[in-house]
């Protein structure tokens, strides 16, 4: 469980990521990180691991760039964007995907808004578990993807599952809320509280934009 409220998790990954998006590193940049390396230190290999897996794709715009505009100019987005993704990954290494939901809802965010999100994430977690009972099922029949074409009629045939179950999906949760009588609000019980880790990390994000407007 994380130790931070879930409105306090969105509003400093917001405030953070315009920040560090604008701005050229400095080291004070650096201490929200810190901050919840310490909160998060249990969790910090497999963090680490996500990290370095979305490396992959973030040295390939690195590469561009490098040949595009100076070498000072690419490292520091290069830095920038990991800076970002590892705040944003400590943040929520501890939560699941309906804190985001319960942000929203706190800090007053459109019913409609809010409910698009969270059918959205449902959906998502749906199909997420569908797809891993067919990965399993295709593991034990001693299925192995391979450059030929029952390889991609398998494929082929997967997603075209998938497809549909998400239709059948879709319209059973369509009813099952019309029969809970469902009128566009979702309703959620709210006993989250702030601790004194959410001021510490908020004071540090806006610490950073007090350092702006003062220098």
């Amino acid at each position: 469980m994380s130790r931070f409220n879930p409105s306090t998790l969105l509003f400093s990954a917001f405030l953070y990521s315009i920040f560090i998006s604008f701005n050229k590193i400095e080291f004070l940049y650096f201490l929200p990180v810190i901050f919840l390396i310490y909160c998060e230190f249990k969790n910090i290999i497999s963090i680490i691991k996500k990290l370095i897996f979305l490396n992959l794709f973030i040295i390939m715009i690195f590469l561009v760039l490098l040949f595009q505009n100076s070498v000072d100019e690419a490292i520091n987005i290069y830095m920038r964007t990991n800076m970002i993704i590892l705040f944003n990954l400590l943040l929520f290494s501890s939560s699941n995907g309906y804190d985001i939901i319960r942000a929203l809802h706190e800090l007053r965010f459109p019913n409609a808004f809010v409910c698009s999100i969270y059918f959205t994430l449902k959906m998502i977690q749906t199909l997420s578990d569908e797809l891993k009972k067919i990965r399993f099922t295709l593991k034990a029949r001693g299925f192995r993807a391979r450059s030929t074409m029952f390889t991609y009629e398998t494929f082929g045939n997967l997603f075209g599952h998938i497809f549909v179950k998400s239709i059948i999906k879709a319209n059973a949760m369509q009813e099952s809320f019309q029969l809970r009588g469902f009128n566009g609000k979702i309703y959620l019980i709210n006993n989250s509280k702030l601790s004194i880790y959410d001021f510490i990390l908020v004071f540090l994000v806006l610490l950073l934009y007090i350092k702006k407007v003062i220098i």
